[in-house]
């Protein structure tokens, strides 16, 4: 049963948009991913036929890898279709795995990494409570802004008076910490609501290989919007801790009726600056999300390190088929057996060219090659 959400209208500008956005966000997560596993039948054939096409492919391996399927991959499998089951069916536990891990964790490191600030000393006053300091800050600073606005001349440019250069200033803070924090954390929310709720079908697809690339993009983006939830709120309550000392003299000042220009320009430059520096935080964020690789992209990465370029490990492992080494012994046999009879073609062709050598007398019968016995004739009718 999906809770409705409270009325906020009455807190604070920061304070109650952040809660509205907050609220809106869990119940649009929950509505969206409840309204596609459960109210879709889109969804649930779509699931259905990528679990078909894996366990035709399991199958296919059995007739026709080189060794099988081997018994090791079984549990793998099994933990596979079991965890994407899981994470499509049951909200409570998609709920506990993914989006409370993006959405509630971050704020939850970012309050224990500045523990130590907050405990104690004069930030504990706005950063104790982050989201009331933040209004108390932005309240008073417009109440700043105001006062120096009455002491500048009617009409008056910045650069032609400093009240008038130091309410512009303070305006400026003011309009820079909505963006930070309602910018910032209520967009990093958003984005983690909405991805959350379409998270079904990308997990859907972390089953087939073709397609779980798809999934980790989406874990990628996901990763992204909670690592600059992370740094975001994480340096709005280095901020309180920050100015606590600055706004309560400019309350002061205020109060004293002795506003000084000097502390207002300070002020709002710090301000300023922590707002650059979140953007840069924010950057930063994306660009670890991004570094998250797959297995086999890691292994590439780690085999072409050095500058040496290396086979990719997928294509040294790779095994032909019982179906490709059969192709593969034919061809082979063919090839040898034209081998063959080009070779007793060529022969066959070279003898009937040759020419035919007739043997020349013996070297005894040649002139001086050695004694020649007379031949002794008979003479008829006398000796």
């Amino acid at each position: 049963m999906i809770k409705a959400c409270p009325s906020y209208m009455d807190a604070g500008p920061i304070d109650g948009v952040l809660a509205t956005i907050d609220c809106q966000t869990r119940v649009y997560a929950q509505g969206g991913y409840e309204a596609l596993t459960q109210g879709s039948s889109l969804f649930g054939a779509a699931l259905t036929l990528l679990l078909t096409i894996y366990v035709a492919l399991i199958g296919w391996r059995l007739l026709v890898a080189p060794e099988g399927a081997r018994l090791s991959e079984a549990p793998g499998v099994v933990l596979r279709i079991g965890a994407i089951l899981a994470l499509v069916t049951n909200w409570s536990v998609f709920q506990t795995l993914v989006f409370d891990v993006a959405d509630r964790a971050p704020v939850q490191i970012a309050a224990a990494v500045s523990a130590p600030w907050t405990s104690g000393g004069e930030g504990r006053g706005l950063a104790a409570r982050p989201v009331a300091g933040l209004d108390q800050a932005h309240a008073e600073l417009r109440r700043a802004a105001a006062a120096f606005g009455v002491l500048a001349p009617p009409n008056a440019k910045a650069y032609a008076s400093a009240d008038a250069a130091s309410a512009e200033a303070l305006s400026l803070a003011a309009d820079a910490l909505i963006v930070m924090s309602v910018g910032v954390v209520g967009g990093a929310k958003l984005a983690i609501g909405v991805l959350t709720a379409v998270g079904p079908v990308f997990i859907a697809l972390a089953l087939l290989n073709v397609t779980r690339g798809i999934f980790f993009g989406w874990v990628r983006a996901l990763a992204g919007s909670a690592l600059s939830l992370l740094v975001g709120w994480a340096l709005l309550i280095m901020l309180l801790v920050v100015l606590a000392p600055w706004l309560a003299a400019l309350a002061d000042q205020r109060e004293a009726q002795a506003l000084e220009p000097r502390m207002a320009t300070s002020l709002a430059a710090i301000l300023l600056v922590f707002a650059v520096g979140q953007g840069v935080l924010i950057v930063a964020a994306w660009v670890a999300a991004l570094g998250l690789r797959t297995g086999t992209a890691a292994a590439t990465l780690a085999s072409t390190a050095g500058g040496t370029t290396r086979p990719e490990p997928a294509a040294v492992l790779q095994v032909a088929s019982r179906a490709d080494r059969l192709a593969q012994a034919l061809t082979q046999d063919g090839q040898r057996f034209e081998s063959r009879v080009r070779e007793i073609t060529l022969a066959g062709a070279a003898a009937r060219q040759a020419p035919v050598q007739i043997a020349g007398p013996r070297p005894a019968d040649t002139i001086g090659g050695g004694y020649r016995r007379p031949v002794a004739t008979r003479r008829r009718g006398g000796v």
